[in-house]
């Protein structure tokens, strides 16, 4: 292994340096599905154009030809997330986008529960009281104060709040 003055490891690949990176990513693309390749294209090649990405990463079909993925202008673990999220046969989208769908309500519904809890909690507080008066704080932490001959709850002496 060389390090080089712009600090990334290369390793000698038979004539070929090839950055230590890079081989991990391309390493991690074969293991995750053994028809993938990452193929880096030569600059030097006439049939490249200026505006080619020079990553690529290609799959070889059952009839023994390639069929391009996708293409990369940095070869890092995005590429792993983008095989991962574009393949339909090994994760299922719509199942993940219902589950966090699902997640989301789940917990709207029970922040709903616990506040629907919590003023069931005090409405029955108030109506087994046999005061008079009754006073709690808020979760904004006001006084409020009620009282059986004044239905307008006060806040803070004086100050009228519904919350």
């Amino acid at each position: 292994m060389v390090v080089l003055d712009d600090g990334k490891n290369y390793l000698d690949m038979g004539g070929v340096w090839v950055e230590s990176d890079a081989l991990r990513i391309a390493q991690a693309v074969k293991d995750y599905d053994d028809n993938l390749e990452v193929i880096c294209l030569d600059p030097d090649d006439p049939r490249v154009k200026i505006t080619s990405s020079p990553f690529m990463v290609i799959q070889r079909m059952a009839n023994g030809t390639y069929q391009k993925v996708l293409e990369a202008w940095e070869l890092d673990d995005r590429i792993l997330q983008r095989i991962w999220a574009a393949d339909q046969q090994k994760n299922d989208q719509l199942n993940t986008i219902e589950k966090w769908e699902k997640a989301i309500k789940d917990g709207q519904d029970k922040r709903y529960q616990e506040k629907l809890d919590e003023a069931n909690e005090l409405s029955l507080d108030i109506l087994v009281s046999k005061s008079s008066r009754y006073s709690f704080i808020n979760k904004i932490g006001d006084k409020i104060k009620l009282h059986e001959n004044n239905p307008i709850p006060t806040v803070n002496d004086g100050k009228k709040s519904f919350s």
